[in-house]
């Protein structure tokens, strides 16, 4: 797709709805490695996912927590650990790139086409204006693409033949 042809809206609908879908299948991960590490019996799954995972109120961000928790839970050497952790941070920073973006004010002037500025206000109070272009987007969702793989293969690997569900 040439970024660079779409008007404003439509590039911000795109950025907005790619970085979404990335965001929603690293979560997914997270919810099996919690799922198959806690639910052995299978057919529990689906109930355990709909009333504790899926419950409203359980953020993304407390999900990451847990599996953060978990790590010394899952038999991983200690390489493996701090690579899981590495993970997880990256995951995390994604996931907050991902929500200024939803959640940020856009601050793009009205002449502007294959640009998007958006203004954030940090936790601390700190203001900043991120600037995504077609090209700084494709970088982030070749950084996202490998993040995710990443993530399901230390997620797999780490549940072993459990990971199938």
């Amino acid at each position: 797709m040439r970024f660079e042809d779409l008007d404003k809206e439509d590039f911000d609908a795109i950025v907005t709805g790619e970085l979404t879908h990335y965001a929603i299948w690293m979560e997914d991960e997270i919810n099996r490695l919690i799922t198959d590490y806690f639910v052995s019996d299978k057919s529990k799954s689906k109930d355990f996912r709909r009333l504790l995972l899926y419950r409203d109120g359980l953020t993304f961000q407390d999900k990451l927590e847990i599996a953060r928790g978990m790590i010394p839970l899952l038999g991983l050497n200690d390489q493996d650990q701090t690579q899981f952790r590495t993970i997880l941070n990256a995951v995390e920073d994604f996931k907050s790139w991902r929500n200024a973006m939803a959640h940020g004010l856009d601050t793009t002037p009205g002449d502007c086409k294959g640009v998007i500025r958006i203004w954030i206000v940090s936790r601390s109070g700190k203001e900043k204006t991120i600037e995504i272009t077609p090209e700084s987007h494709r970088a982030k969702m070749d950084e996202a693409e490998k993040l995710y793989h990443s993530l399901r293969n230390i997620v797999r690997s780490t549940l072993g033949e459990r990971g199938d569900a």
